[in-house]
């Protein structure tokens, strides 16, 4: 399972609804897990692209003993658009500290990544796909990334991505939480 090591999320984690109420990120119920998607900025084409289709995953995650959300770096009314208008209905939190990726460990920025031709395809494919941009935000230099999250808050599983839309597949992340205890 790649995880970059032992980590555990501080219980006094605070984040942001996309209404911009300030709370801590929440501990998965007993046996649980969450599925957080680290996205750029909520405005990102592959961000909301792989936000979407997680959504939709609701049941298998459920039916594996997981539920979704996702945190960003910025764009509260993004957050608030993918749920009024795609109908995204997991978790959105808005993380304008970056306080979520340091605790997991995601913070270096993309650098020369973002010009990277894989990266620009995973964004035509998200415009092909019906999704169009929005503003772009300071989050952009981002790496994208998955973590599981169990209820004592350790990171179980993880992948930081190298360039733009670079999210495992989401039969791996699903093949992931197979293979955590129950």
């Amino acid at each position: 399972m790649p995880t970059k090591r032992d980590l555990t999320l501080p219980a006094d984690l605070t984040i942001f609804e996309p209404t911009g109420t300030a709370t801590t990120f929440p501990t998965p119920p007993p046996g649980r897990y969450t599925v957080v998607q680290v996205v750029r900025y909520f405005g990102c084409l592959p961000c909301q692209d792989w936000l979407v289709k997680l959504d939709a995953l609701g049941p298998e995650l459920e039916s594996r003993g997981a539920d979704a959300a996702a945190v960003g770096g910025s764009a509260d009314y993004q957050a608030q658009w993918l749920q009024t208008e795609r109908g995204v209905t997991m978790p959105l939190y808005v993380d304008p500290t970056h306080a979520f990726r340091e605790a997991v460990e995601m913070v270096r920025p993309l650098g020369w990544r973002l010009v990277n031709p894989r990266g620009i395809a995973s964004y035509l494919r998200s415009l092909f796909r019906g999704f169009r941009p929005q503003k772009i935000t300071r989050d952009t230099v981002r790496s994208p990334g998955v973590v599981i999250v169990d209820d004592a808050r350790r990171i179980v599983w993880s992948h930081e991505g190298q360039r733009i839309g670079d999210y495992p597949e989401h039969a791996t992340v699903l093949a992931a939480l197979d293979r955590l205890p129950n």
